[in-house]
């Protein structure tokens, strides 16, 4: 007859592979997944209607459209690890300035983006879903 201490232990070990046998891992490549259309749906946990929509392309520039306004702004994108930097410009008279903003990003799942600002902000969380 088996030690109650070892079937005990027996137990924990088979729950814990049983665990982690269910448990679904999510795998997706950031340059893939961020491609296509986003809105925000939250903003620092409260509900948010969209007002419009961040179009991220191929080529690492996107395209922000405004449904109010029906206009369009655009930019570049960095995205690394752990990091997504927005570029975007202001054209003054004499120069064009360049002004980043960096936010660390993760996906929920391949229609959930999640950007915490990597600054100071009166808004730090974003919640996207990717749209059609």
């Amino acid at each position: 007859m088996e030690h109650p201490k070892y079937t005990i232990i027996w137990l924990i070990y088979l729950s814990i592979i049983a665990i982690s046998c269910n448990k679904e891992e999510i795998d997706i490549d950031a340059r893939e997944a961020i491609l296509g259309k986003w809105e925000v749906i939250e903003v620092d946990g409260e509900p948010y209607p969209a007002d419009g929509y961040t179009e991220y392309l191929n080529d690492s520039s996107y395209r922000s459209y405004y449904y109010l306004t029906g206009d369009f702004s655009y930019g570049d994108y960095y995205l690394n690890d752990s990091m997504l930097i927005y570029y975007y410009y202001t054209v003054d008279i004499d120069e064009i300035d360049t002004i980043s903003i960096r936010y660390y990003y993760s996906f929920e799942d391949q229609r959930t983006l999640i950007l915490d600002i990597d600054a100071l902000a009166i808004l730090n969380r974003f919640v996207y879903r990717k749209i059609e």
